[in-house]
């Protein structure tokens, strides 16, 4: 029964398409090619538009990674410059404040070199307590990179040494400092105060 049934439907629509006029196939023909054409559009369009977003996206990238490695430069520069102006505050102002103490030092030079006129117990004991205190402010000097300039005996330079008396005197070399009228001292490249000196020859 199942046969004939579906043998009848089949008989069916070969009539309807031997029916069909010319005209209808044709149209439904190019309705079949339309719908075709349609998909492909459709695919087309959407690979353009996945084209375009990667192309977006890209440039998006590429500006956002040029940002990010300017912002970085421009923190390295910063933190560069506020390092160097941080190093440039503190040695001027262990420049400063050495500067202002060296009277001090001075003093205490003074004072030593006058105790040994003494001969009293005190006195001696007296001077030893300055010599040690002198020592102590040495070292703290040292510690921020001060030291005392060691020019008795060597060549005379007026970027470090100046010059107030010139003695005439075969037993020393030319240009030789004889004597340290005031003491020296230096950080660094930076003379803090220029050694006063006398210089043979």
């Amino acid at each position: 029964m199942a046969k004939k049934k579906k043998s009848k439907l089949e008989s069916e629509d070969l009539n309807q398409k031997q029916t069909d006029s010319p005209e209808e196939v044709k149209d439904s023909e190019e309705m079949s090619e339309t719908a075709e054409t349609d998909d492909n559009d459709t695919d087309v369009t959407a690979e353009t538009e996945i084209k375009a977003e990667e192309s977006n996206l890209k440039d998006e990238y590429a500006e956002l990674n040029d940002r990010f490695l300017r912002l970085v430069a421009e923190y390295d520069n910063f933190r560069k410059r506020s390092q160097k102006e941080k190093d440039f505050l503190y040695s001027d102002s262990v420049f400063d404040v050495c500067k202002a103490w060296l009277p001090v030092l001075d003093n205490l030079d003074r004072a030593i070199d006058a105790s040994e006129k003494f001969v009293s117990e005190e006195s001696k004991q007296m001077a030893e307590g300055m010599e040690m205190v002198r020592r102590q402010a040495l070292e703290v000097m040292s510690g921020l990179g001060v030291e005392m300039m060691d020019c008795l005996g060597e060549r005379f330079d007026p970027e470090y040494h100046e010059a107030v008396a010139h003695v005439e005197d075969d037993s020393y070399g030319e240009g030789e400092i004889i004597d340290v009228l005031q003491k020296g001292y230096i950080k660094g490249d930076r003379v803090i105060r220029y050694a006063v000196v006398r210089v043979a020859n």
